[in-house]
Parts: C-alpha cells; sequence; structure tokens
C-alpha cells in the first residue's frame, strides 16, 4: 500500500516536472498576477560597420568624455552627451547638431586638476574636429 501510493506520487511528481513551468498558468495558479508590458522594441541601431568611421571616432571620444565627465560628477553632462552620442548613432546630421549644442556647453566646464583639464580639452577638440569633419563630407551648414 505505501510503496504504490509512494509509486503514485512518484509519477505525478514526475509529470509535473515534464510540463514545467506551464502547470501553474494551467491550473490557474498564476491569475493573481498582473502581466507586465511587452517589452519596448527599441529602433534597430546601426551596426558599426554600417556608420562612418568619422562618426565612429566621434562617438568614441564622446564616450572617453562621458567617462571623465562622470568622474568629476557632473551627470548631467555626461546624459546630455550620452542622448547626443545616440542620435548621432540614428541620424547623423540632428546627432551632429546636438554634439555641436553639448559641446558649447562644455566650454564653461572647469576642472580641477591641469592635468585632468587639459585632457578634457583635448578630447573635446578632438570630438570638435570629427564633428566639423562629418559635417563637411555631409555637406551641412555650419551652426
Amino acid at each position: 500500500m505505501v510503496v504504490g501510493a509512494v509509486a503514485g506520487l512518484l509519477v505525478i511528481i514526475g509529470i509535473a516536472v515534464m510540463i514545467g513551468p506551464a502547470l501553474p498558468r494551467s491550473i490557474g495558479l498564476a491569475r493573481g498576477r498582473v502581466r507586465s508590458a511587452p517589452p519596448v522594441r527599441r529602433q534597430p541601431r546601426p551596426a558599426s560597420s554600417e556608420l562612418h568611421p568619422t562618426t565612429i571616432r566621434a562617438l568614441s571620444v564622446t564616450a572617453r568624455l562621458m567617462g571623465m565627465l562622470k568622474e568629476h560628477g557632473m551627470d548631467r553632462h555626461a546624459a546630455a552627451m550620452r542622448l547626443a552620442g545616440k542620435r548621432l548613432q540614428v541620424d547623423e546630421a540632428s546627432g551632429i547638431h546636438a554634439m555641436r549644442q553639448v559641446l558649447r556647453h562644455l566650454r564653461g566646464v572647469r576642472l580641477e586638476d591641469d592635468s585632468d583639464q587639459r585632457i578634457f580639452q583635448g578630447l573635446v577638440g578632438q570630438l570638435q574636429k570629427a564633428l566639423d569633419e562629418r559635417a563637411e563630407q555631409l555637406e551641412l551648414l555650419p551652426n
């Protein structure tokens, strides 16, 4: 009698394991849960091979500048650069204009350490040069 009950219990457990995660839904145990909204699909970003090398150079300098700004507690400037960088990946013309706007705000940034300030200014210069080159290639008028 006990052996039969244990064998039957093992068969039921085996079936439950095979059914897996669908079992609670089929029994109705998951009814109280609120289903989350389906995940938001982002626009597919172009692969780096689809971006122009000058744009890739500008994005890499942007990443270095963002890291430096975050390191010095300037998260708002870093966030603005991140958004302009995303726009540059999706639409180069509007991204160049957005990045130039951010660079105008970065002109007033002063870092405490002199060597960091020189590195920062060098990176800003590299980014400005890359943006100017790409704008010229795209035949955009200067802003």
